[in-house]
């Protein structure tokens, strides 16, 4: 009998658990996904045609997600979940026709990072997106077709202290990530105002 009733209590914790973690607002979970699907299929646009459809559905997505702030405020983590959350941020860092709107959602966002309700790191990202100099390092161009650097950067002796709060991987090695070796890539213009700049060696390392 005691561990029909053990088992009974673990099965109660768990449904309990599962409820407390389901969203509050599981339609707009659901409708933040499909947008945010629709977003990532416009993107591997390959031809005049793709491009034009992923205009649209950045135009679409941009005015839907206003919408959505308006009426709900930012989509919180308890509210849509994280997948979802993500996907709301993910297209509010695409809404680059409209800096009014995404400095308006990294406002919404910073309270709910202290609460644990919106992502430190995607906050960075948006961030760095609508201010230069940036703070992070996430934005950059290729400036050849073996190398990446980031935008400059305020107090960049700095940078790494602030990457590794919000558990991103230092400057060095996030440049590695990008591959600028395909010919579509369109490498960095000296001429556009945002100026990239090298990345300083780490601390520690040897002078040459």
């Amino acid at each position: 009998m005691s561990r029909r009733i053990l088992a009974a209590g673990v099965l109660f914790a768990v449904a309990l658990a599962a409820h407390a973690a389901a969203p509050t607002h599981p339609a707009l979970r659901d409708e933040l996904l499909k947008m945010g699907q629709h977003d990532q299929e416009a993107r591997h646009a390959t031809d005049q045609e793709g491009m034009r459809k992923w205009i649209e559905v950045d135009a679409a997505n941009q005015a839907r997600l206003k919408q959505i702030v308006d009426q709900y405020g930012w989509p919180t983590y308890d509210m849509v979940g994280e997948e979802a959350a993500k996907d709301a941020w993910l297209l509010a860092q695409h809404a680059d026709s409209d800096k009014a709107f995404q400095l308006k959602v990294l406002a919404l966002m910073e309270p709910l990072v202290r609460q644990q309700q919106a992502s430190a790191k995607d906050y960075a990202y948006l961030y760095d997106r609508t201010h230069y100099p940036q703070r992070y390092g996430t934005q950059g161009a290729c400036v050849s077709r073996t190398e990446w650097q980031p935008f400059e950067i305020d107090d960049i002796a700095h940078v790494d202290e602030r990457r590794r709060a919000l558990k991103i991987p230092p400057l060095a090695d996030y440049v590695k990530m990008f591959d600028c070796s395909a010919p579509f890539i369109v490498l960095h213009d000296p001429a556009d105002p945002h100026r990239t700049v090298p990345v300083p060696a780490s601390k520690g390392a040897a002078t040459p």
